[in-house]
């Protein structure tokens, strides 16, 4: 390791297994999947009435400190220290690789599902669905033309992976200057907001402000928190006693803030922009190092590794919600499933929607993983037919009516479950091939019946239909003499 001026501390309870993970961390971060897609799922009429700042919400804010802790964590065990080698292009590899190729394949596959729920009108889906709360600037700092919940925090990641090395750097300097830098930055955010935008009075003024917000440098005291964690996160470090102090009063200031109405305002213009400030990161923090220091840094038992597993997946899951949520949003007019007056069976869409986001999600995270080129790609392909097919089956449901393709769509989905969970047994790169292109004439059929075609004339797609059948069929059969 170079020589750099780290605090010297003994081995904690949460050093990072061989592997990088730490169950706390990947523990944290499933609970907090879970409450994304609560908080998208729940309207405002009923979170207001449930203290959801001391529990839901705390979702981003912890995610934003492990950000910091993991990004210090890693740096510590690759051994850099200088800036060239914290800016170097195997770690914007990386970071394209984990983030940003997943965003672009979103993007592009959202688009053209936004595209055909909207008529194939680019205007009527940038109207409806992205526009007005959103502005033509955005969709360059990575708001999707599809819109859907949660895509506001992509930006953000995007901005902490440019300005992380030389915030670790600084850490790495004096990380008491570093984690006291991190607090004025923000600060100066908001005072910049303040100053700059005042009372939002336009859309456009509205716009700018959303390029402010959807920055790292707006939460950089959570994720500087994250980092300061990374070099010792004993909870009873002298190091870290001013969390003691910090923690009842972020805890205070949550308390009057959801139950009393309290905002920070000065001419009745806010003075403190959104839910997520340095007000309200202590209180997470402190729930992070709570967890660091109580729960085991390794677990081998199945339902641990199955915690591990959506931990080590929740960029995916992100993304597969923002994709379910935003196709919810376009048939429904909002994503806010559950509302007042409560229905109990609301419930039941709920967990219906924690199974199909999380588990696709993590489908996701393993296709990334597919070495196999080409095979990866057929799996992408698999992946972004079949999941909107599910919804859009559950769509049309409502209105009694199935296009045929769809019912073959989700035939295929339940006969690829059985080969891969209860056959268990792999089939060839050529063999997966074929039948993904039988899936991709379904998909292409169920456009055409919903978009282009008469009633009477739906009996022309059932003939490509079958003739492929036929041909993967005998395919299928003459591959495995």
């Amino acid at each position: 390791m170079n020589n750099t001026n780290y605090e010297s501390f003994e081995p904690e309870k949460g050093t990072p297994s061989r592997n990088g993970h730490l169950f706390q961390i990947d523990f944290l971060k499933a609970v907090m999947i879970f409450l994304v897609i609560f908080d998208h799922m729940v309207s405002w009429n009923i979170k207001e009435n449930i203290g959801v700042a001391l529990w839901e919400r705390i979702s981003i804010p912890v995610f934003l400190v492990i950000l910091g802790f993991n990004m210090g964590l890693s740096f510590q065990r690759k051994g850099v220290s200088k800036l060239k080698e914290l800016y170097s292009w195997s770690y914007f590899k990386e970071k394209f690789k984990r983030f940003v190729m997943p965003f672009l394949i979103l993007y592009a596959a959202s688009t053209f599902i936004g595209l055909f729920m909207y008529g194939f009108n680019f205007n009527s889906m940038y109207n409806t669905q992205f526009s007005p709360d959103h502005g033509f600037i955005q969709l360059f700092t990575g708001i999707l033309p599809f819109w859907g919940p949660g895509n506001w925090f992509i930006p953000v990641i995007f901005s902490f992976i440019l300005i992380a090395p030389l915030l670790y750097w600084v850490f790495t300097k004096n990380k008491i200057f570093a984690l006291i830098l991190c607090f004025l930055i923000e600060i100066s955010m908001q005072m910049i907001v303040y100053f700059l935008i005042g009372e939002i009075t336009s859309w456009e003024e509205l716009y700018f402000l959303n390029v402010f917000m959807t920055n790292i440098l707006f939460y950089l005291s959570a994720v500087g928190l994250g980092m300061w964690f990374s070099f010792g996160h004993k909870l009873t470090a002298k190091r870290n006693i001013f969390m003691w102090i910090l923690f009842p009063i972020s805890l205070g200031y949550l308390i009057v803030y959801q139950f009393f109405g309290f905002r920070l305002r000065i001419d009745n213009i806010p003075l403190i922009r959104g839910d997520y400030s340095l007000f309200v990161f202590p209180y997470s923090a402190f729930l992070v190092l709570l967890a660091l220091q109580f729960l085991p840094n390794s677990s081998n038992t199945r339902i641990s590794k199955t915690i591990s597993l959506i931990g080590k997946s929740t960029y995916h899951i992100l993304l597969t919600q923002i994709l379910g949520y935003g196709m919810i949003t376009a048939w429904w007019g909002t994503h806010y499933g559950m509302d007042i007056p409560f229905d109990p069976s609301d419930i039941i869409d709920l967990v219906v929607l924690w199974i199909l986001f999380i588990w696709f999600g993590i489908l996701w995270f393993k296709i990334e993983h597919q070495k196999h080129l080409t095979r990866r790609i057929l799996y992408y392909s698999n992946f972004f037919m079949v999941f909107p097919s599910l919804l859009f089956l559950s769509f049309w449901l409502q209105g009694f009516w199935v296009p045929i393709p769809l019912i073959i769509i989700i035939i295929y989905a339940i006969a690829a479950l059985v080969i891969h969970y209860i056959i268990k047994k792999p089939i060839s790169t050529k063999l997966l091939a074929i039948w993904t292109g039988f899936l991709l004439i379904n998909f292409i059929s169920m456009i055409l019946q919903v978009e282009i075609l008469l009633p009477n004339q739906y009996w022309l797609t059932l003939i490509p239909i079958g003739g492929y059948f036929l041909f993967a069929l005998i395919y299928t059969a003459v591959s495995k003499k």
